[in-house]
């Protein structure tokens, strides 16, 4: 399962716990809602569209900055530098590199499955407001 099917299952069972738990009217709420794996809808997987953009990690900047790819393209990052970097995202996600993966000559690469800004930095060379700062933005 992906981490959005995963955070789609638990905010429903969640909500149907809360829902249970907020008085009793004789009736099980939590049988009515519980869901197994295989009653869930079907949540197409995002596949790959196969279009590579790359990112060069230089010693003090990403280049390019900004990024605008679509829904299924893959970003690859590079390190080009002569320093370790790191690749964070700033929203909470499950993508990134920390530096000790990430030394010069080395790659990391993510494929980017939903839209949206997709903010990140190097914790070596910067935070997550200056310094070695980036933005994915993809669209539809």
């Amino acid at each position: 399962m992906t981490g959005s099917y995963r955070r789609l299952v638990a905010t429903l069972v969640g909500g149907a716990l809360t829902v249970a738990a907020c008085g009793d009217d004789g009736h099980d709420l939590v049988d009515q809602v519980a869901l197994t794996e295989t009653e869930l809808p079907i949540v197409p997987a995002v596949e790959s569209t196969g279009v590579v953009i790359s990112v060069s990690a230089l010693d003090n900047s990403f280049r390019p900055q900004l990024t605008e790819i679509s829904i299924g393209d893959e970003v690859l990052w590079e390190n080009r530098g002569q320093n370790e970097h790191s690749v964070l995202s700033i929203v909470p996600d499950d993508w990134g590199t920390e530096a000790e993966d990430f030394q010069p000559g080395g790659v990391f690469s993510h494929v980017f499955t939903e839209s949206g800004e997709y903010p990140y930095f190097c914790s070596v060379h910067g935070n997550e407001t200056v310094g070695m700062v980036g933005t994915i933005v993809v669209s539809p």
